[in-house]
C-alpha cells in the first residue's frame, strides 16, 4: 500500500486502457492517486504524449533517459519500473544493469550518450543549465527537435520520481541494485562540458529552440489560455514545436489545477510559487505571483511566499502544507510517510494530500522544462526574491542527500552560518549570541521606522522571537541580518498600520501629488563632513528621519536607508510607484529642510 488510501477504479477507465497499452500494465504509482481519477487522468496525458508518441528521440532511448535520472535521484521504485519496461522493449538484463552502472561504459553512440549527459545535469541542478549546453548537443548532430524531447523527457521523469517520493507506492517489481555513489558524481566531470564538476553558470539567454508561432484563432487552447490568464505566456508559446505535447500538457494542467474539489486554486498557486522559489526558478517565481494577484492576494502577500512563505500572512495548516510541498519538492531525501501523517493530524484530507504531491510533482515539472528550454520571462519576479536568492555564477551545486535528491546551490557566505547551523540544531546559546551580534542593527532599523522607543523595543521582542520560531526555515540565499532586518521591516509596517493615530501609509491622501515648497533650504557647504564628525551627522540625520511624519519617514527609510528599490518600496507598501516617488521626494525635502541650518555654506565653512 502507498502512504494513502486506493480506491477500486474500473478495468475499462480511460487512462487505464492507454497506460495497457503502452506499457502492457497499469503501474502503482498510478493506481495510488485513484481517490482523485483525473490526476490518473493527467499523468496518462503526459505519460502519452512524452513517453509513448515516435518522435525525434527513438522510444528505447526515452526509457533509458528516465531510467538514468531515476537511478541518479536514487529512486528504487521508478528504477524497477523502468528496468522492466526496458526490457520488454529488447534490451537484455545484464545491458540494463550495465546501464545502472555506468552508462558511458555502455555501447552508446556518441550522440545518445552526450544527450544523457544533458538530461543528467538538467535533473541534477536546472538552474545550471545555459546556451552552451544547447551548443554541445547541436555539435553531436541535435536538431531543434531532438533537443526539446530531450527536455521534456527529463520534465517527465522529474514529474514520476517526485509522485513517487510523495506517494510511497508498493514496487511493481523486483527492486533493482542501484549505483554505490551517486551518477553525476561518480562520473566527475564529462566530455562536451555538458556535466560541468562547478557548475558555473554560462549564458543563460534564451529561448534554446524554435517556437512557430500558433495563434488563439487557429491553436483552441490558446484561446482557453489568453481568456483565462489574459495573454499566453512565453511558456506555452515555446512549446508551440510540438502542439500536440502541448495540446496534451494544457490539458493536464487544466486537471491538476483548476478542480477547487480538493485543495483551493489559491492553496495550489502558493504552493507552486513556493517550490519554485526554492528551486531558484525566476520564471515560474514571476508567473505564479502574479497568478495569485489575479486570484485576489495582495501582491505583497505573494512576494512575500517567494521570499519566505514563514512570513506570509498564512494560517497555521496552510504554512505546514507549503512545508509539506517544499520538502517533497527540494529536500526529497528528508522526506517520509511521516510528514503525510503530520498533514493528517492538521486535518488535511487525503484527497488534499494527494493534490499536494500531483501539485508539486506538477511544478518541478514545469521548473526543469523551463530551465531546459531557456524560456524567457514574461515580466520580472519580485526584486526581494531575486536579491535573496543564490547567484548562480558564484554557486555549486551540492547534493542534500542521496534518496530522490534534488540539488540546490550553495549558500551565500556568512560570518553568521555557523551559528546558524547550531540554532538550527536547538542550541540555544549560539541564537543567543547572534541576538548579541545583531540587536543594535535591528533596534535602530526598527527606531528609524517607528519613531518611539518604546514601540522600537516591542518590535524588537517581537522580531527577535518570529527569529526564533522560523530559524529552521531560513536557508543561506541571504546573509542572516538581511533576513533579520526583513523580519524587523515586516513587524514595524504592520505596527504602523495597526496606529490609530498616524496617517494611512497604503493609500495616498487626497491632493498627495500636488507640490510640496519647503519653507527654508539653505545651500549646503561643499563637504559638511569636514564640519562635523561622523558621529554627530549620523546623530542629525537620525534626528531628522525620525522628526518625519510616518508615511515619509518609511519611504525615506526603505528607500534611502535600507537601499530598497522604488519598486521594491511599492510592494512592501501596497502603492503605486508614482505615491511612492512622491512620498520619497517630500520626505527628502522635509529632512533636507530640517538639516539646512545645521549646514549653511560661508566663506570660512563654519557651522551655523
Amino acid at each position: 500500500m502507498s502512504f494513502l488510501s486506493e480506491v477500486r477504479l474500473k478495468d475499462k477507465f480511460g487512462p487505464f486502457v492507454e497506460f495497457q497499452a503502452g506499457l502492457g500494465f497499469v503501474p502503482n504509482l498510478v493506481l495510488a492517486q485513484s481517490l482523485l481519477p483525473r490526476l490518473i487522468e493527467a499523468q496518462a496525458m503526459l505519460e502519452s504524449a512524452v513517453r509513448l508518441r515516435e518522435g525525434a528521440i527513438p522510444r528505447v532511448q526515452k526509457e533509458r533517459i528516465l531510467l538514468i535520472v531515476a537511478a541518479e535521484r536514487q529512486d528504487t521504485y521508478c528504477v524497477a519500473l523502468d528496468s522492466k519496461i526496458l526490457s520488454s522493449l529488447g534490451l537484455l538484463e545484464v545491458q540494463i544493469d550495465s546501464l545502472l552502472a555506468d552508462y558511458r561504459n555502455v555501447d552508446l553512440s556518441g550522440s545518445e550518450l552526450a544527450c544523457l549527459q544533458f538530461c543528467l545535469k538538467l535533473s541534477h541542478h536546472a538552474p545550471s543549465v545555459c546556451s552552451e549546453d544547447i551548443d554541445a548537443l547541436r555539435a553531436c548532430g541535435f536538431g531543434d527537435e531532438s533537443i526539446f524531447e530531450a527536455v521534456v523527457v527529463t520534465a517527465l521523469a522529474v514529474y514520476r520520481c517526485t509522485l513517487s517520493l510523495g506517494l510511497g507506492p508498493e514496487p511493481d517489481f523486483g527492486a533493482r541494485k542501484l549505483p554505490s555513489t551517486r551518477i553525476v558524481q561518480q562520473h566527475g566531470p564529462a566530455s562536451h562540458g555538458l556535466l560541468s564538476g562547478s557548475h558555473e553558470a554560462g549564458q543563460r539567454n534564451g529561448p534554446y529552440v524554435r517556437a512557430p508561432y500558433l495563434s488563439p484563432k487557429t491553436f483552441s487552447p490558446f484561446a482557453i489560455v489568453q481568456k483565462s490568464h489574459g495573454f499566453i505566456p512565453n511558456f506555452f508559446r515555446a512549446q508551440s514545436l510540438r502542439p500536440d505535447l502541448l495540446e496534451a500538457e494544457l490539458e493536464a494542467v487544466g486537471r491538476i489545477l483548476l478542480p477547487e474539489e480538493a485543495l483551493t486554486r489559491v492553496q495550489k498557486e502558493s504552493i507552486l510559487l513556493a517550490v519554485s522559489a526554492a528551486n531558484l526558478n525566476s520564471y515560474c517565481v514571476a508567473m505564479h505571483c502574479n497568478l495569485l494577484r489575479g486570484l485576489g492576494k495582495p501582491s505583497e502577500e505573494g512576494d512575500q511566499i517567494a521570499v519566505d512563505y514563514h512570513e506570509a500572512n498564512l494560517s497555521v495548516a496552510d504554512e505546514a502544507l507549503l512545508d509539506f510541498a517544499v520538502k517533497l519538492g527540494t529536500r526529497g531525501p528528508e522526506f517520509s510517510g511521516r510528514d503525510v501523517v503530520k498533514l493528517q493530524a492538521l486535518g488535511f484530507t487525503e484527497e488534499q494530500i494527494l493534490e499536494c504531491v500531483v501539485v508539486t510533482a506538477l511544478n518541478n515539472f514545469a521548473n526543469t522544462l523551463q530551465m531546459g528550454l531557456g524560456i524567457e520571462p514574461d515580466f520580472a519576479p519580485p526584486p526581494a526574491f531575486e536579491e535573496n536568492k543564490v547567484h548562480l555564477a558564484d554557486a555549486v551545486a551540492t547534493p542534500i542527500g542521496r534518496e530522490g535528491g534534488v540539488y540546490r546551490g550553495d549558500v551565500i557566505q556568512d560570518l553568521d552560518a555557523g551559528l546558524v547551523a547550531q540554532a538550527q540544531d536547538g542550541k540555544l546559546e549560539a541564537f543567543e549570541e547572534l541576538v548579541r551580534r545583531h540587536t543594535q542593527l535591528i533596534y535602530r532599523t526598527l527606531m528609524a521606522m517607528l519613531g518611539k522607543p518604546p514601540d522600537a523595543q516591542d518590535a524588537l521582542q517581537d522580531t527577535l522571537l518570529n527569529a526564533f520560531k522560523h530559524i529552521g526555515g531560513f536557508q543561506g540565499r541571504s546573509k542572516f541580518s538581511t533576513w533579520l532586518v526583513s523580519i524587523a521591516r515586516n513587524t514595524a509596517l504592520q505596527r504602523l498600520r495597526a496606529r490609530k493615530d498616524v496617517e494611512s501609509l497604503d493609500e495616498p491622501e487626497r491632493g498627495e501629488e500636488g507640490d510640496f515648497r519647503p519653507r527654508q533650504v539653505r545651500s549646503w557647504a561643499d563637504n559638511p563632513e569636514q564640519l562635523h564628525s561622523k558621529s554627530e551627522i549620523q546623530q542629525l540625520v537620525e534626528a531628522g528621519i525620525l522628526g518625519l511624519p510616518a508615511k515619509y519617514r518609511v519611504v525615506v527609510v526603505l528607500r534611502d536607508i535600507e537601499q530598497l528599490s522604488t519598486d521594491e518600496v511599492a510592494r512592501e507598501l501596497g502603492l503605486g510607484v508614482p505615491a511612492v516617488k512622491t512620498r520619497l521626494l517630500r520626505g527628502r525635502l522635509m529632512l533636507r529642510e530640517w538639516l539646512s541650518p545645521h549646514f549653511t555654506a560661508s566663506t570660512k565653512g563654519a557651522v551655523k
